[in-house]
């Protein structure tokens, strides 16, 4: 069986474009909601004001609620459906862009996505990751973007942690997809196509991101800069897409996930969590070659890497192990490795991690 929600309809990255914003939402209605965090808003919404007035678009902006929740995807429908809008317009990253999906697909409107940084695959992906206080409760099947607009002019002068957090959660496709696909009996070939992409993917991100982290670092748009942040939006996007319920997630989501009841992991991206999971999954798989490209290379980026830069200090704390607890529970994604995973064999890879990470610092 095959089980595909592709996204987006259409990608379109280059310097500058968000000045042509007008041109492109007037295929799709005149009175948007825009959703986005005060950040954002302060960044883009000049530009997308006067834009949108000189093609006689009416939005109506409205500040993001921190969290893809129920609640919220409930809020902003309800207010869509009082200004009588005709599209959603997800502006920034993850979360917002995760609720402007959901939102969407709900009221049955197009969606254009405006990612201000290149963290996740969020703007170009199919899936919302749903919370509720900060914990994660379930990853549903939203509604792909119809537009897909990136400036990459933006994205390159974002906080260059936030780029460096995308190539470790792009760079999760093919650590987490690969043991997956090679449990497979008979593999179809869109999952063969997302192994494929994964592979190339992984190849793209060892071969330009530290130049991409370099020339983010000096706020300069590069060759490098529009690899990655293509690499990170679209390319990631469409191996989710593809690759469907069967090129699937392990350990670096799952420890994320179950992690999501300690209060301090929300410190850090998405991507640093999920990096550092790479490091975690490859100390259980024992591969000592991988774990020697990787660990200097995430290094380079910048991304935390031991315990304590992650807040993860006191690991004797009982919600950590709650966490852990919530990683190894029936149905968790960390038995999608192939190998044998408990609370205890996790949490000796995780000290592991952090010994190998502390090392590197020396």
């Amino acid at each position: 069986m095959t089980d595909i929600f592709m996204a987006p309809k259409q990608y379109i990255q280059r310097e500058g474009v968000l000045a042509e914003v007008g041109k492109y939402l007037l295929e799709f209605g005149r009175r948007p909601l825009v959703l986005g965090d005060a950040r954002v808003f302060s960044i883009i919404r000049p530009t997308l004001e006067h834009q949108l007035a000189s093609v006689g678009i009416s939005p109506f902006f409205v500040l993001f609620g921190e969290e893809c929740s129920l609640s919220e995807v409930n809020r902003l429908v309800a207010l869509g459906q009082k200004e009588r809008v005709d599209m959603i317009v997800g502006t920034g990253g993850g979360k917002a862009l995760d609720t402007s999906r959901c939102v969407a697909n709900r009221m049955r409107l197009p969606l254009v996505t405006l990612p201000t940084s290149a963290a996740t695959c969020s703007a170009a992906s199919a899936a919302a990751v749903i919370y509720e206080k900060g914990v994660r409760q379930e990853t549903v099947n939203g509604k792909g973007a119809d537009l897909c607009l990136v400036d990459s002019g933006i994205i390159a002068k974002a906080p260059v942690n936030l780029l460096s957090a995308g190539m470790g959660d792009a760079l999760a496709k093919w650590y987490e997809g690969k043991p997956v696909f090679d449990q497979l009996r008979d593999p179809n070939p869109a999952t063969h196509a997302a192994l494929n992409l994964s592979r190339q993917l992984r190849e793209t991100i060892l071969e330009y991101g530290t130049q991409a982290h370099r020339d983010v670092c000096a706020q300069r748009n590069s060759k490098a800069v529009e690899t990655v942040i293509e690499t990170n939006l679209l390319i990631t996007g469409v191996i989710s897409s593809i690759g469907g319920s069967t090129f699937r997630i392990a350990v670096p989501h799952a420890l994320l996930y179950g992690l999501t009841v300690l209060p301090q992991l929300h410190q850090n991206l998405h991507g640093e969590v999920v990096s550092w999971g790479i490091i975690v999954q490859l100390c259980l798989e024992e591969k000592e070659d991988e774990l020697r490209l990787l660990l200097p290379f995430f290094a380079s980026l910048g991304l935390p890497l031991t315990l304590k830069k992650l807040g993860f200090s006191n690991v004797e704390d009982p919600l950590f192990w709650e966490g852990l607890k919530r990683t190894c529970a029936k149905g968790s994604p960390v038995y999608n490795l192939g190998i044998p995973v408990d609370e205890q064999k996790l949490y000796q890879a995780i000290l592991e991690a952090d010994q190998r990470a502390k090392a590197l610092e020396k």
